[in-house]
């Protein structure tokens, strides 16, 4: 069933050839060459020194399809030599990939450089398939050697999942030194994440010429990579592919707050020579007497008008020390103050006293007068 493996599993352009037909391609290849080509067998090996072939270009995300027939030939004694580099980027803003291909082709035993094509792109989809290097290079005497990485580049606790293969099924049959295969692992999953070399390096040759290994068995984003199935079969051929998953997980950076500042603006009274300062109005008393009524007037005053009509005058109550004790007058120790105030008194009396004694005279006299 995998000696017929391009028939019967497999997604990728290699599909479509089976390995009776890679018998027949190789004979249509030889005679291709022939037009085509100028051979010089030199040291067992087939030199091919020139070739109209180009390497194939490469298809951007979601799916990346490079190295792959009609692009790619599927005749004998060439070197095909292609990788692809995937970068998903997750982020809490959403997703992307970076793609980076090279697809070489070249003459047997020619190494890249030479023949080789390479692009960049970037997209804002994450790459979700590789397929690569399927069905090619099957006439005998050629090397088929590509790669695909796939770095997962996604925020700490992503949930990640098993990479499952399946690899190096129904390869390196049809004679050869032993043992003529070393992969890692070997193993058949339909369905697998991972599916190459199967049915490839076929017809004889050197020993181990099916080298695959797959690194990494979990991945954060699931990938599907299809490559070197059904290709370079023929006698003395090589296959050797490689797929590698890695996760990088990124430390999830918290948004940035910036501290807003209140200023509260403090108003600081200066007084200036000149500048007007506000007065503070002390506190007013009134006294209610029964009958009377009271008006309040500005400054504090306040007019009293008793029953009858008699009109008070404005009461001025002072403002500051008390009026008795030690804030009065009773506490007063200015002599000179009270040697004035005695002598005011006694001056104040013996005016009252004449003012009496002139009023009195006439009244006596009178009396006196009547009396005679």
């Amino acid at each position: 069933m995998r000696a017929n493996w391009a028939t019967t599993e497999g997604g990728g352009a290699g599909s479509s050839h089976t390995g009776a037909r890679g018998g027949q391609g190789g004979s249509w290849g030889r005679v291709l060459l022939g037009l085509l080509l100028t051979v010089t067998v030199a040291g067992g090996g087939l030199l091919v020194v020139g070739t109209a072939a180009t390497a194939s270009a490469a298809a951007t995300a979601p799916a990346v399809t490079q190295c792959d027939p009609p692009a790619t030939p599927t005749g004998a004694g060439y070197q095909v030599s292609c990788t692809v580099a995937v970068v998903n980027t997750v982020s809490s803003t959403g997703g992307g990939s970076t793609v980076t291909t090279t697809a070489c082709l070249a003459a047997a035993g020619v190494l890249p450089p030479s023949g080789c094509v390479s692009t960049e792109t970037s997209s804002d989809q994450l790459a979700t398939s590789v397929d690569q290097c399927n069905g090619v290079a099957y006439g005998g005497g050629s090397n088929v050697v590509c790669s695909v990485t796939v770095t997962d580049d996604v925020p700490s606790g992503t949930s990640i999942a098993a990479v499952t293969v399946d690899q190096c099924v129904g390869s390196g049959a049809e004679g050869g030194t032993q043992p003529t295969l070393d992969c890692a692992p070997t193993s058949s999953v339909t369905g697998a994440g991972v599916t190459q070399c199967n049915g490839s390096g076929n017809g004889g040759g050197a020993q181990d010429r099916v080298r695959c290994t797959v690194t990494g068995d979990m991945a954060a984003v699931p990938v599907a990579i299809n490559q070197c199935n059904g290709s370079s079969n023929g006698g003395g051929s090589t296959v050797v592919c490689t797929a590698t998953e890695t996760n990088v997980f990124s430390s999830v950076t918290p948004p940035t707050t910036t501290p807003v500042t209140t200023v509260v603006p403090v108003t600081t009274a200066t007084t200036t020579p000149g500048s007007t300062t506000t007065p503070t109005t002390a506190p007013t008393t009134s006294t209610t007497v029964v009958g009377s009524t009271s008006t309040t007037l500005a400054g504090g005053l306040t007019s009293v008008t008793v029953a009858g009509g008699t009109s008070a005058a404005p009461a001025v109550v002072p403002v500051g020390a008390p009026q008795t004790g030690r804030g009065g007058a009773s506490g007063g120790r200015d002599g000179a103050l009270v040697v004035l105030g005695g002598i005011l008194l006694a001056a104040t009396a013996v005016t009252v006293a004449t003012t009496v004694r002139r009023r009195r005279r006439p009244v006596t006299d009178l009396q006196h007068r009547d009396a005679g």
